[in-house]
């Protein structure tokens, strides 16, 4: 068997990250989603993101879920095959309610 990936990432608004993500073409796995917890599918069989409701998120560790407004914790990065589908993914982002980090 194959290893896969599941970055797990904390999450305030179920509805509203679904939303977001849905928006720039991701799709979730109903078999692993629920209202605590939602599996974002980036590669089948191989990458995917748990959204975890963070009561839920919390129940996995003792430390403090860090505040992405005030700190980083970890940078993600999805790779694109051209400047203009970065683009595209950057505009539908920005037109879903991200913020643009810095000038590209």
């Amino acid at each position: 068997m194959d290893r896969m990936i599941f970055v797990n990432l904390p999450i305030r608004d179920m509805a509203r990250s679904q939303a977001f993500f849905r928006a720039l073409g991701f799709d979730f796995n109903p078999q692993f989603t629920n209202e605590q917890g939602a599996c974002m599918v980036i590669r089948e069989n191989a990458i995917h993101a748990m959204l975890l409701a963070e009561p839920f998120f919390q129940t996995f560790t003792k430390k403090k879920i860090a505040d992405a407004h005030k700190t980083v914790q970890v940078l993600v990065c999805l790779s694109c095959g051209s400047r203009e589908e970065v683009d595209e993914l950057m505009r539908k982002a920005l037109a879903n309610g991200a913020t643009e980090p810095g000038e590209p």
